[in-house]
């Protein structure tokens, strides 16, 4: 196969954009393959690239902004150009996490309480207070003013994050009002743009467990241990900062009741070929927080590794979600 794999973009995620990029077409070549890396500045580049017409897929390795959330799905879309992965709607509603989650509370999917607040910082005006995301125009909202709906509604600790973000950029979780005003600007400085979309998110304690879905197929479940504190950026992408077990150590029929919604939320946001989902155990009780469609591939990533516990290497990994486009074949279920 000839396949491009894009790259890179204007993302807070960039470089891990980068890396996923580099191991995949690595993998590609190792097996064979007749690989074109393509580094691109924004998503708008692919336009004026024709090199991707001749090409029989593209595997797009973008993290973040308009890489992930169905803009450039959207355009290799118009331009014909088969690609690898969820398209536009499943990545675009996946990539808004807030959506994400009224999809999983209509389905009856557990997952963690919410509100939405869109933060103009230089107005200090709100397109949105959660709950409907619809905009209010001239009502003036004051941090005071979400710091009490999130007190009152959600209730100490909570985790505040961009709600289109991944790779946990800009991730806080806050214990009380005095930290809440410091960390919310915190988050607020981590968006693009002037104006920020916020997720606040009732804290789940306990354990943190990932779920792949590839090719219609549960892999196992994982569970990652940081050494300390929560599993951040930090703990993401600094070796030996975080433990995994795999399968993780969850009796059944819990395990499978996870793993079960795991792949229904894949199913119900129409996504394709390859998704992570992430959840909080707390006891007995799960939550499910949200889903990747580009999770992180590079090969000690956490699909990756629950697709090595079942005997799939990471290099037939990408290669037969390439051939899943190429061949035009139906998904296993």
């Amino acid at each position: 196969m000839k396949i491009a794999v894009l790259m890179g973009g204007n993302s807070s995620e960039r470089e891990i954009s980068l890396r996923t990029g580099r191991a995949v077409a690595a993998a590609l070549q190792r097996s064979g393959h007749q690989v074109l890396p393509v580094e691109i500045p924004d998503v708008r580049a692919v336009l004026t690239d024709d090199r991707l017409a001749r090409q029989d897929v593209v595997f797009p390795a973008l993290h973040g902004g308009q890489g992930e959330d169905g803009h450039l799905q959207a355009l290799l879309d118009v331009l014909g150009v088969p690609y690898a992965l969820s398209g536009p709607l499943a990545a675009g509603l996946a990539m808004n996490k807030a959506a994400a989650k009224r999809v999983m509370r209509g389905a009856g999917i557990p997952t963690a309480d919410w509100l939405r607040v869109i933060w103009d910082d230089g107005a200090a005006r709100a397109g949105a207070v959660t709950g409907n995301d619809g905009r209010l125009p001239g009502k003036v909202l004051t941090l005071d003013h979400v710091l009490e709906r999130a007190a009152d509604e959600l209730a100490f600790p909570l985790v505040i994050k961009l709600n289109r973000g991944g790779s946990s950029v800009g991730v806080r979780v806050v214990g009380d009002r005095e930290g809440f005003p410091e960390a919310f600007r915190a988050v607020v400085a981590a968006g693009e743009g002037s104006v920020a979309d916020i997720l606040i998110e009732r804290y789940i304690p306990g354990r943190e467990v990932t779920a792949a879905i590839f090719l219609g197929r549960r892999l196992p479940l994982v569970e990652i241990r940081p050494r300390e504190g929560f599993y951040d950026f930090d703990h993401k992408y600094t070796s030996g900062a975080s433990e995994y077990l795999v399968p993780a150590p969850i009796h059944s029929p819990l395990y499978e009741e996870m793993a079960a919604d795991a792949l229904r939320l894949f199913d119900l946001l129409c996504c394709k070929g390859l998704a992570r989902v992430d959840f909080r155990l707390d006891g007995d009780k799960y939550y499910c927080l949200e889903i990747n469609t580009i999770p992180g591939m590079t090969e000690t990533s956490l699909v990756p590794m629950a697709a090595e516990a079942v005997g799939i290497g990471f290099a037939d990994l990408v290669v037969d979600l390439c051939r899943a486009v190429v061949g035009g074949g139906a998904e296993e279920k």
